[in-house]
């Protein structure tokens, strides 16, 4: 079931409108502590995903573009995001790939626009966007909720 179609009518019309201050349906900010960007589901899972691409030098994707099933594996067992619940997921699918595990889907979307990861070959890679900016304490703009001291997290 397609994400759009949960949402109430006046989130669906937020979503079809330029980011505002009056309309504030999605918007990265980048002056947040890191005491509110820990409590970020959004924040932890692309850290996640991109200490893994960094440590093992990119992920693994299928033919059609997405993350391999291994991958994705990994990846529902170690996310958590509101509202997810890994036995009900899998209560639907036997086998979960990427554009069925939503929080997994929206997370690479996110980073992909924000060019922190790229697709290179037959893997998702970081961008050197995100191994020079993001890698250091004064990383600034769209890096800067997905900082860390260094790519392995130390």
């Amino acid at each position: 079931m397609p994400a759009w179609t949960m949402l109430e009518l006046d989130s669906f019309n937020s979503l079809h409108q330029e980011p505002s201050a009056k309309n504030q349906a999605m918007r990265l900010e980048p002056n947040l502590t890191e005491t509110e960007l820990s409590g970020s589901a959004v924040t932890r899972t692309a850290r996640i995903l991109l200490r893994r691409a960094a440590d093992e030098g990119g992920l693994k994707l299928t033919a059609t573009g997405n993350l391999s099933r291994s991958v994705v594996a990994e990846m529902v067992e170690v996310i958590e995001w509101p509202g997810f619940d890994k036995d009900e997921l899998f209560e639907f699918h036997k086998v979960i790939n990427e554009p069925d595990f939503f929080a997994r889907a929206f997370v690479r979307v996110l980073l992909q626009g924000t060019k922190l990861v790229r697709v290179q070959r037959d893997k998702l890679v970081p961008t050197r966007l995100w191994q020079t900016g993001c890698c250091s304490r004064s990383a600034t703009g769209p890096c800067r909720p997905f900082c860390f001291t260094s790519p392995s997290g130390t």
